[in-house]
């Protein structure tokens, strides 16, 4: 069929081409809750219509919460209301969450729980907020979307957007600085989640694992379910994914590698116990699991490897949310395993001084009333500067650092901490490590793994540095290692905030 380019028009589709069939699956109390195609669709139109009599004129509508079908509607009902979503971290502080409420201009707040104590802030704090509602429970002062959801049952919202409006802002998490409002029309991510062809993913089962806010979820899980017409598990817990994988018994699932790193762990002491490696592979993932799609950071050929040992593939991609976000994507079988992936249809990618130009339909408009950083960002002519070193190589792409990373020692030398922190990822002492210049040479931050039974750590830590040091010229090796009790801090999509190394 025709591609679709506006968000709302998928809804209506996928209710017409899969009506009945389950799109969102969940598990609570031993007991499946399949929610159709059809019920999706009915429940988006009868928020629409609220929320077109409340504001005729359009909304930017912020969301906290996980993913559920509570918080699925809510966004896909903004959407058949041709307004604005503006999916901000559960995870983050009041204080936060209530700065990107104001800045996003937001006027109404979807809220689960977890900030049902947060509820007298934010009206402080968030006056243009007309219009609180809950997610999953009535709540005094508040709105409930389930009497929202009675009260307009059957009825239908006006109006069809155009693929060029705005349909949400994304806050970027960031390593640095102050968090910048992405906004997405509903044409970027509606060609970034149509532009691979299907290869029969109709039936299948996706276990969705990452935060929601997060586009890499969104648009790998969310939006290409509703395109293909997969079944969206939902994982309740990064705590319980495992159990959730024997719950569900999934086709394929999106990590980040932080995630699938930590499950090869587990499956490599269960081999300890049981040689036969392709049966934990199956006791773990089931019979019917296909491949694991990874990214928002740097996943190492060894974990892909690992993970073959166990017959599973995984593949790794690459974006940002910028780009709404796939750049790349990750190829079954992954043919080149030191690279991102392979460029997606339809997306340009040109080298400019070392650095990823980007230019394609996925690309953002820009950042929300932040004209400067636009400029910085985006070409007069469309390119998005990425901000990544690599190269490409035969339609695959290759990263080697970040710019704003880069260290320039007093020689000129620059070094990519990346590229040396790369070296280390699968080395089991280490739980996490950075590299940053000190006294203009080479320091690493590094948290011993706690789980790691050793008689001496840190010997064997400084083993492994002097050997990967030997494999690197003098500019690029660590001459000083700092020790912290405790991991690092994280953003959302767990990538580590170099601003919170201590030794720095």
């Amino acid at each position: 069929m025709d591609r679709i380019k506006i968000i709302k028009e998928l809804v209506y589709s996928a209710d017409e081409r899969f009506g009945d069939e389950s799109f969102i699956r969940e598990y609570a109390h031993k007991q499946f809750t399949d929610t159709s195609y059809r019920t999706f669709r009915q429940r988006c139109d009868a928020l629409g219509v609220w929320i077109q009599e409340k504001f005729p004129n359009g909304v930017h509508a912020a969301l906290i919460g996980s993913t559920d079908s509570a918080y699925l509607t809510a966004w896909f009902g903004i959407q058949c209301a041709c307004c604005v979503s503006v999916p901000l971290d559960v995870a983050n502080s009041a204080e936060k969450i209530a700065d990107e409420i104001n800045r996003s201009d937001s006027e109404i707040l979807f809220l689960d729980e977890r900030h049902t104590d947060d509820l007298a802030f934010f009206k402080e704090h968030c006056p243009k907020v007309k219009y609180y509602i809950q997610l999953h429970q009535p709540s005094e002062n508040t709105l409930f979307l389930g009497d929202i959801l009675s009260l307009y049952e059957g009825r239908k919202p006006a109006g069809m957007p155009k693929p060029e409006d705005l349909a949400a802002i994304l806050f970027t998490s960031g390593t640095t600085g102050l968090s910048k409002g992405v906004m997405l029309r509903n044409s970027n991510l509606m060609d970034n989640a149509t532009c691979e062809p299907d290869q029969n993913y109709h039936g299948n089962k996706r276990l969705t694992v990452l935060p929601i806010h997060h586009v890499f979820c969104f648009t790998c899980d969310i939006l290409c379910s509703l395109w293909y017409g997969r079944t969206l598990c939902v994982n309740d817990s990064l705590m319980r994914v495992m159990k959730n994988l024997k719950i569900f018994k999934p086709t394929d699932a999106t990590f980040v590698p932080m995630i699938a790193a930590s499950i090869l762990k587990r499956m490599q002491q269960a081999a300890e116990k049981q040689p036969d490696k392709l049966a934990v592979g199956k006791e773990v993932f089931g019979e019917d699991f296909s491949v694991i799609y990874t990214g928002g950071a740097y996943l190492s050929p060894e974990i892909i490897k690992g993970y073959k040992e166990f017959g599973i593939e995984i593949a790794q991609g690459y974006g940002m949310t910028e780009c709404s976000p796939r750049i790349c994507t990750g190829v079954k079988y992954s043919p080149q395993p030191e690279s991102v992936g392979r460029v997606v249809p339809g997306c340009e990618v040109k080298i400019v001084d070392s650095e990823i130009w980007v230019k394609s339909p996925s690309v953002m408009k820009g950042y929300y009333k932040n004209p400067e950083e636009t400029a910085n960002a985006l070409t007069e002519d469309g390119w998005l500067k990425t901000g990544d070193l690599g190269y490409l190589n035969d339609g695959y792409l290759y990263i080697t650092g970040r710019r704003k990373n880069l260290i320039i020692l007093e020689n000129g030398e620059n070094v990519s901490p990346e590229e040396i922190e790369n070296k280390f990822v699968t080395f089991e002492p280490i739980k996490e490590m950075v590299v940053f210049e000190h006294e203009h040479t080479i320091a690493a931050e590094i948290y011993p793994d706690p789980e790691y039974v050793s008689d001496d750590i840190k010997a064997e830590i400084q083993a492994q540095i002097d050997a990967v040091n030997d494999t690197f010229p003098p500019a690029k090796r660590i001459v000083k290692v700092f020790y912290r009790e405790c991991e690092f801090e994280k953003t959302a999509s767990k990538k580590i905030l170099r601003s919170s190394i201590q030794n720095a």
